[in-house]
């Protein structure tokens, strides 16, 4: 019985993080984010939950422009969280290398006009 209700403890813990509200929001600016890992990953903009990115897949986002933190996130590996000045017109993208836990992480950042 012990360990049905581990197994239900788990499973809604695994429900919970995968049942996370998404946000839209949009503005005058893009990032494109290019998932190179091995894992999908959760991608926020300043906090908000902007959607999943899967393994080797990419998605652009519209975006406010200014200063703003973007990070990514994955339960099997080392999130990456860096801040960006993003310019109206120009799409900034993001090219992610998430290393599993415990590992240095790798991402490259460019800007180019839209």
């Amino acid at each position: 019985m012990k360990n049905l209700a581990c197994v239900l403890i788990i499973l809604l813990g695994v429900l919970s993080v995968s049942c996370e509200q998404t946000e839209e929001i949009s503005g005058d600016s893009s990032l494109k984010i290019i998932n190179d890992c091995d894992y999908g990953v959760r991608i926020y903009f300043d906090d908000i939950n902007l959607g999943r990115v899967e393994s080797e897949d990419e998605k652009t986002w519209s975006v406010p422009s200014g200063t703003h933190t973007v990070k990514a996130t994955c339960s099997f590996a080392n999130d990456y969280e860096e801040d960006f000045n993003f310019i109206a017109g120009v799409t900034t993208t993001i090219r992610l290398e998430l290393q599993k836990k415990s590992k240095k992480i790798l991402a490259n950042s460019t800007a180019s006009e839209q």
